[in-house]
């Protein structure tokens, strides 16, 4: 698939081959470098353009990857207002439905389902990556799953080459803890970052004299308050949720 199918004029085509075609690096180890050697894939490190032509790519990837599937989690919506009356989400007309697959962040990509054949119907995306010269670390990948509740949890079996994932109860996931148990585990895991963070500030700033308190509160703020809240407009609290 060529990035003039994304409208990518020809001479723009041309002018990333010629930064990138033939290009060479080294090693240095203990002040000592190598001698050159030819790079075959990937960006210069560091370029500006790495970003652009990475998300290029991706969407070739998931393009190819999805496009005899409409598998992924349903997302239905409205926008004329009232955006948290969850009746107007009941209604049948004026609300849209989209299907998202996916999350992308950098070199993240985390796929979803809503069952376990959608899921192995999804991971299809391994041919894709093929297809574009990638190659998917079957064992850095794993596969969660998050039974409705009420429902039973029943542990997922998904394969890529013939390879089983790992299936896990929780994963670290954009520095937030995604788990089987909602968000339990994420805002202990807050809560416990939040302390950490508090703690190493004793000597330098909590027993301090010379800080004055408007100082300390802006620090507290600043640094305590924004590690316990990262990603909090996500969480959905219910009863079970802790409190501390």
């Amino acid at each position: 698939m060529a990035f003039g199918e994304y409208g990518c004029p020809r001479k723009f085509i041309t002018i990333i081959r010629q930064l990138h075609d033939g290009m060479l690096a080294r090693v240095q180890d203990n002040r000592e470098t190598s001698e050159p050697f030819p790079v075959s894939n990937g960006v210069k490190q560091g370029c500006v353009l790495a970003p652009t032509l990475f998300s290029l790519m991706f969407s070739a990837l998931l393009t190819d990857a999805f496009r005899d599937a409409d598998v992924g989690i349903g997302i239905g919506y409205h926008t004329d207002g009232s955006l948290l009356n969850l009746r107007r989400l009941q209604a049948k007309t004026k609300v849209r439905t989209d299907t998202i697959n996916d999350f992308l962040f950098a070199g993240d990509c985390a796929l979803n389902t809503a069952s376990e054949a959608d899921m192995q119907h999804s991971v299809k995306f391994s041919a894709a990556c093929d297809n574009l010269g990638l190659t998917i670390s079957t064992k850095k990948t794993e596969v969660m799953h998050q039974p409705a509740p009420g429902k039973p949890y029943i542990e997922p079996n998904i394969f890529i080459s013939g390879q089983r994932l790992n299936a896990v109860d929780k994963f670290i996931y954009l520095g937030s803890t995604l788990s089987r148990t909602v968000i339990a585990n994420e805002v202990n895991a807050r809560l416990a970052k939040a302390s950490d963070a508090f703690g190493k500030l004793h000597k330098n700033v909590w027993n301090r004299r010379g800080i004055t308190l408007e100082a300390k509160l802006k620090v507290y703020k600043a640094i305590v308050l924004t590690t316990l809240l990262c990603g909090c407009e996500s969480w959905t609290s219910t009863n079970a949720t802790p409190k501390s």
